[in-house]
């Protein structure tokens, strides 16, 4: 039991035993160990029979482990603690240090100097962990690169180049230097543009070839803004037709500049859709200028004539141009109206006239049309009766303008007040002398037409129903002249 207690102190002090080094058996051969020389059975101290021990060889001492492996009294015989860089004062400290060069002097590590590439930047005295990013090192330059081995990058910079930046006068350009700094993945001398320049760092002097925003501004230094967008300024509308159309200019998509847009404020306004009229307009928005067939056509202002056996429509009204107004004739030929408060179509030629009521889907009425629209069925000697009015048709005596003298003018249609036949027809007394399609003879080559129901200047004898004396060659154009037309059919 000793034994093993002693072999346990033995090893936590170091030393590399076995049982069977723990001291020799006596010279009694009784198995006990004699440490005193008087034989026994035991020691001198205890009787246990156990000598102390001694130091055993176990091998060359050629490894550092703090051990004397050899027993020669020296520790460790093949190294040199104090210099030993591997071995520095003790077993195992290396002198080494991240990117240094370390000595071990009198068992201490002691920094010598960086390895190449390397620096010391912080506190600690033995190392030298910056690793230079360039080796040799050399002066600063504008790359992102710490070129010269301080930690720093980029503080020390030559003049930046010069003539590489477009600078035109007058243009968002004028006036541009270098500057070093970082764009995207790349560090680089860049020409500092300022925002209304469009950059375009593939081409060298970093400025757009053509303008790819439409912003109001000169993107490409060229000396004219949104230059690159050819319809900027152009008329453009909703896709509407007619009254619906509203009608814009192409300007610069704010929410994408990249292109333009319609702008629609632009005056006018697109209208609804509603009744196609007699107007010179797309009312029913068709893509059909006042159309005068199908179910979307004009229903202009018809009277149904049914007298004896003729059973027809005559306008209501002296025909008038599509774009006719109050205070205006119009010039739109496109086809008649039939419609209150215009001034009627005047100045007009038998075959205009005849061409307006075919576009208008009718035809130029008849002698026997229009004297049957004036006289009704009690065949009256005027429109509104057998008497003559002075104040009710517009004819020579009746005053167009109230107050002062006669005054013997053109009216607008209806605006005659009374003068309106049993039939429904209106101004077929006065106003204008109306073609019909009755024709009396030739001369020079045109026909020699029947004009019927006299003008604002005819005196009563010319205004009557039946009155057919007056006539003119068809090429003839007064302006005291118009017409009207019919149709077999409802409008």
């Amino acid at each position: 039991m000793r034994a093993a207690v002693i072999l346990i102190a033995l090893a936590a002090a170091g030393c590399d035993l076995h049982p069977y080094d723990l001291g020799t058996r006596n010279q009694n051969g009784d198995g006990g160990v004699d440490d005193d020389g008087n034989g026994g059975g035991g020691d001198a101290d205890d009787g246990g029979g156990i000598d102390a021990p001694s130091c055993i060889p176990i091998g060359v001492d050629d490894q550092c482990n703090e051990v004397d492996d050899d027993c020669d009294g020296v520790v460790d015989n093949t190294f040199n603690k104090q210099v030993d860089t591997n071995h520095c004062g003790v077993c195992n400290r290396r002198c080494v240090g991240a990117g240094s060069v370390q000595a071990c002097q009198a068992g201490q590590c002691a920094f010598v100097e960086c390895q190449p590439g390397f620096v010391d930047l912080d506190a600690d005295m033995m190392t030298c962990e910056y690793m230079c990013p360039l080796f040799p090192a050399r002066a600063e330059d504008c790359n992102g690169i710490d070129d010269d081995c301080d930690g720093v990058i980029d503080e020390t910079l030559p003049a930046p180049p010069t003539g590489q930046c477009r600078v035109t006068a007058g243009t968002p350009c004028a006036g541009t230097s270098m500057i070093c700094e970082k764009r995207g993945a790349v560090t680089r001398w860049w020409c500092d543009y300022s925002a209304d320049v469009e950059f375009d760092p593939s081409v060298p002097n970093g400025v757009v070839l053509q303008e790819q925003l439409c912003n109001g501004k000169d993107g490409d230094c060229d000396g004219l803004a949104d230059d690159s967008f050819s319809d900027l300024g152009q008329d453009c509308d909703n896709g509407g037709l007619g009254i619906c159309r509203d009608g814009g200019k192409r300007v610069c998509d704010t929410l994408d500049p990249s292109q333009t847009r319609c702008d629609l404020s632009v005056l006018p306004d697109a209208q609804t859709a509603t009744t196609e009229a007699c107007d010179g307009l797309d009312n029913n928005c068709d893509g059909i200028v006042d159309n005068s067939t199908g179910p979307n056509r004009v229903i202009d202002a018809m009277s149904h004539v049914v007298v004896g056996a003729l059973d027809y429509y005559v306008d209501t009204y002296e025909a008038s141009h599509p774009d006719a107004t109050m205070t205006a004739t119009g010039v739109s030929s496109a086809r008649s109206c039939s419609k209150p408060g215009v001034l009627p179509w005047r100045s007009v030629t038998f075959a205009t006239a005849q061409a307006a009521c075919t576009a208008a889907g009718k035809v130029l009425c008849s002698a026997t049309q229009w004297q049957t629209a004036c006289e009704g069925s009690t065949n009256t000697v005027y429109p509104y009766g057998n008497a003559f009015s002075a104040t009710v048709c517009n004819t020579e005596p009746f005053d167009g303008v109230a107050g002062g003298s006669d005054d013997d003018i053109l009216l607008a249609t209806g605006m005659a007040g009374a003068c309106v036949a049993a039939t429904g027809a209106v101004d077929m007394s006065g106003n204008l002398k109306e073609w019909t399609s009755e024709i009396t003879g030739t001369a020079n080559g045109q026909s020699i037409v029947v004009q019927r129901g006299g003008s604002y200047d005819t005196p009563a004898a010319g205004a009557t129903c039946d009155f057919r004396l007056t006539r003119a060659a068809g090429n003839v154009v007064e302006s005291e002249t118009g017409f009207r037309c019919c149709k077999a059919t409802a409008p």
